[in-house]
């Protein structure tokens, strides 16, 4: 528990006071037996490896199943490396090869990367991508599959967004409120009086029309990106239309600046800036989601089998797909079933094993490197001055630690108990 909520080790002799005093109170009779519980620091440091070495024995337990699987980087890697020096594609391909050999896992298994876009990680030649091809062509396997996060596609094309004129005074009046407590006080009050959904900075001296119009732009185009979906290409043509038609039926902010203030500016000039933002929008998701887009068949024959065009299907799936397509009953299970993993699960292994194959192959896939992100937010919470200072807190018991706190696994605890007694008894 303590490794799950990211506390320090030696919480655990405060736990333990904490459990002395409640029985003193409920049942003091047991007091003795509850004294003779070990919680001291070090017996927590311990008892953490031992639950992050089993959890590793599950691991590839489960590795050794495998069909395929993919990997997620993003300089963080699935197992834990400090890597003290440089941080090139050459580094992190290393180090990935030292943990498939640790794990188990083949690299001709490997069907899909997705990588945060970086230089170091993206490179077709010195990057982890360039040493991976090369590893594969090298080993005589298939190239994975390549994919860019779409959060750092999403984040990347945001930057098109930013009006220096308009975010700077966004900018520094948040920081300046989130700085003075007083100032934050009121701001929170301040939301409260005027029923705010989300609150907007309006301390401002002066109004001036075009900023205001401005940020209202803003905040509706950077709220409908954060609604991304595969419809977006789509939405941006229609979004493009209907500013340059003053329709303003999706720019809420913007509709309710100018209705409110009965804005005198002329919008055929206004509108100018708001298309090029558009524009300058639909060419940075063109280019940088270009990795879906040359896998594009696959995912449209992943989601609907039933709607390809044969031709469009690679030729070792044809016979496969015909097959299913003149199937009526399959054609019913898949249209009542809401879940793609159910549906290819139920799949004769006989009579469809491409099309199984294929769709394992494509369910491993990671569409962002989320989890990466998620993993180090947990270790930049736990490896904070005071956490390392008070536990002494070593590589290897962070590699422990996060492996508790973000794996689905679970420890045998019984088998870990049975050790300690067997140890003990002899």
């Amino acid at each position: 528990m303590i490794a799950k909520c990211n506390r320090p080790f030696n919480d655990s002799e405060f736990i333990k006071k904490c459990m002395l005093a409640v029985v003193n109170e409920i049942c003091p009779e047991k007091k003795k037996q509850f004294e003779d519980i070990s919680l001291s620091a070090r017996t927590c440091v311990r008892r953490t490896e031992e639950l992050g070495t089993n959890l590793i024995f599950k691991l590839k337990e489960k590795v050794s199943k495998f069909d395929c699987f993919s990997i997620a980087t993003d300089e963080k890697l699935a197992e834990l490396c400090s890597l003290k020096g440089t941080t090139t594609g050459e580094d992190l391909f290393i180090e990935i090869d030292k943990t498939f050999k640790k794990l188990g896992l083949s690299w001709n298994k490997l069907v899909s990367v997705t990588t945060d876009g970086g230089r170091n990680m993206s490179g077709i030649n010195k990057g982890l991508i360039g040493r991976i091809n090369a590893k594969m062509v090298e080993e005589r396997h298939e190239a994975p599959m390549i994919f860019h996060c779409i959060i750092h596609q999403e984040a990347l094309c945001c930057k098109v967004l930013a009006w220096k004129d308009v975010m700077n005074i966004v900018v520094s009046t948040v920081n300046y409120i989130r700085k003075n407590a007083l100032a934050h006080r009121q701001f929170k009050i301040f939301l409260e009086e005027c029923d705010a959904e989300y609150g907007d900075v309006i301390y401002f001296s002066e109004k001036k029309e075009k900023w205001v119009l401005n940020l209202a732009f803003l905040t509706d185009i950077t709220t409908l990106l954060n609604e991304l979906n595969t419809k977006l290409q789509v939405k941006l043509k229609l979004l493009h239309k209907h500013i340059n038609e003053q329709h303003l039926d999706h720019f809420v902010c913007c509709k309710t600046e100018l209705e409110s203030t009965k804005s005198t500016l002329n919008w055929e000039t206004t509108k100018i800036n708001f298309l090029n933002i558009i524009e300058n929008l639909q060419n940075e998701f063109s280019i940088r989601f270009s990795d879906f887009y040359v896998q594009e068949n696959k995912i449209k024959l992943f989601q609907n089998l039933f709607s390809v065009d044969i031709d469009d299907v690679e030729s070792n799936l044809q016979m496969e797909v015909i097959e299913l397509q003149n199937n009526d009953i399959l054609k019913n299970a898949f249209k009542e079933s809401n879940d793609l993993k159910i549906f290819y699960s139920s799949l004769s292994e006989i009579d469809f094993k491409g099309i199984k194959s294929f769709a394992k192959k494509m369910i491993t896939a990671f569409g962002s490197t989320y989890i990466c992100e998620q993993t180090f937010s947990i270790l930049k919470f736990r490896k904070n001055k005071y956490c390392s200072r008070r536990s002494r807190l070593s590589d290897e018991h962070l590699n422990a630690v996060l492996r508790i706190s973000t794996s689905n696994l679970k420890a045998d605890i019984n088998e870990l108990a049975g050790k300690i007694l067997s140890f003990l008894n002899f």
